[in-house]
């Protein structure tokens, strides 16, 4: 199997956890799809870094993080600036050809409410990150803890605290469904 057929095969199959985890990120399908976008190019381009057999989910998520994070800081930066960024080569933009998320896929259809996505939007970025990973993609604290590159012990303490931060914001509305008395 060639390494482009092998990147179609163990990467692109990620495309609709990536963009739901963008999503996530950016609060903006248009720049969701972007970071998508760039996580894979820059996957692509790295692809011989990969070792076949691990988990490439998260060393997506890796990418993608690291990605978020470096646009945001330039954007911070240069406010305003054209985008610079280096030309897809052929084969970089074949491999690429197949992402598209699925017509019937909706990453904000989730078995929760507005209310739930909102709170969850207002979750600071460390603790949401992390309460995502975990909870959303079922990660374990491990495979969270690489691709942040954070130790165990700050994924368990941040994910305690986003879960808390989670819980004052939704008080109000489980009350109101009378899950929770008042």
């Amino acid at each position: 199997m060639s390494e482009f057929e092998l990147f179609q095969s163990e990467a692109l199959c990620h495309k609709n956890a990536l963009m739901s985890y963008a999503l996530h990120l950016t609060h903006n399908d248009k720049d969701a799809e972007d970071l998508v976008q760039d996580t894979l190019i820059r996957a692509c381009r790295n692809f011989e870094k990969y070792e076949p057999g691990t988990n490439c989910k998260a060393w997506l998520c890796r990418i993608m993080t690291n990605e978020f994070i470096t646009q945001y800081r330039h954007s911070q930066r240069e406010r305003g600036c054209v985008d610079r960024r280096e030309p897809l080569d052929e084969n970089i933009a074949d491999a690429l050809a197949p992402f598209y998320p699925d017509a019937d896929y909706d990453v904000k259809s989730r078995d929760f409410g507005d209310e739930v996505s909102c709170a969850l939007d207002n979750v600071p970025e460390d603790f949401r990150a992390i309460v995502i990973m975990a909870d959303l993609q079922d990660q374990s604290y491990r495979e969270i803890s690489e691709q942040l590159s954070i130790p165990i012990g700050t994924v368990m303490s941040r994910l305690f605290r986003g879960r808390q931060i989670l819980r004052r914001k939704l008080h109000d509305y489980a009350v109101s469904l009378g899950i929770v008395r008042a």
